[in-house]
């Protein structure tokens, strides 16, 4: 998926379809004809496995006609964009947040995997070929991806931050679990330092040489090495934040806050695309959810 010049100069995001196989596929995917309900939830299977190198579907972009406003209207299965009652991303207001004593650590199992940096021009991410598992609630979710949003998209009590990581898995029914993570200007980030030199590499490729996507392998990465002790967290029920906004979604938001520099939110925002420097979509109606407390 790209940010693309269209008819009347507006640059939106194209979804592009190539058929590949999802690191989690052991054998090759043999020829199949592509029912239309793939194509049109293309989306969800791109953002979430990370793949690439796709022929244009749909557009949408986080401005203008094709904006987070107009999503729903864009084709019939982005409807729950617009009217769908368990839409992300939230403001958590932390004086109605409910304190479930059932809630249990986050039990997550994080490996060396060879991983991918990748630049989809709407945003920036790292893919894991075998990057790990998350139990939730008894169930396995795999480890895809991480990306990174600039500024933030959930905000805490009305404030957003400067930045937002979402690490992605995935169950074998198809749905999902993210764990988000929120940045606010200060130290430098540990993890974003890795890359940082890559992420330059990536903004001046994709400039140059006006590439679709831009990659660069990163050689074996240690996930597990980023994390900190962090042990409260938020958790409710909710969508994808792109389209097509599919309601599936189990988010785990930590409530501390971290820190990068204002260089590194900058080398994050670099190698995207013009309409897509801010990332982010707007907070969503509650519709009479429930944010619940792990402490």
């Amino acid at each position: 998926m790209q940010c693309v010049e269209k008819e009347g100069k507006q640059r939106v995001f194209a979804s592009r379809i190539r058929i590949t196989r999802p690191p989690s596929m052991a054998a090759p995917l043999s020829f199949f004809i592509i029912p239309i309900a793939l194509l049109l939830d293309l989306h969800t299977y791109a953002s979430s496995a990370g793949l690439v190198g796709l022929d244009t579907v749909l557009n949408f972009s986080y401005s203008g006609n094709t904006g987070p406003g107009r999503w729903g209207s864009l084709s019939p299965v982005y409807a729950p964009c617009a009217y769908g009652k368990w839409q992300s991303p939230i403001d958590i207001e932390t004086d109605k947040v409910v304190v479930n004593k059932t809630l249990k650590p986050l039990k997550r199992h994080y490996y060396p995997s060879n991983t991918t940096l990748i630049d989809h021009g709407y945003n920036v991410g790292m893919q894991f070929e075998n990057g790990g598992e998350f139990i939730v609630d008894g169930k396995k979710y795999t480890l895809l991806q991480m990306h990174w949003h600039v500024p933030s998209e959930h905000k805490i009590d009305g404030v957003l931050f400067a930045s937002e990581l979402h690490l992605v898995h995935k169950a074998s029914d198809g749905s999902y679990t993210v764990i988000a993570v929120l940045y606010k200007i200060g130290d430098a980030d540990p993890t974003v330092a890795k890359i940082q030199r890559k992420l330059g590499y990536l903004a001046k490729e994709v400039s140059a040489r006006h590439e679709v996507v831009a990659q660069v392998d990163l050689g074996t990465f240690h996930i597990e090495k980023m994390r900190r002790k962090t042990h409260k967290y938020y958790k409710y029920g909710g969508s994808l934040t792109t389209p097509p906004c599919s309601e599936n979604v189990i988010w785990h938001i930590f409530t501390k806050v971290r820190s990068m520099s204002k260089e590194q939110v900058e080398a994050l925002r670099a190698p995207l695309q013009s309409t897509c420097k801010s990332n982010h979509r707007p907070v969503q109606p509650m519709h009479g959810r429930h944010v619940q407390l792990f402490i």
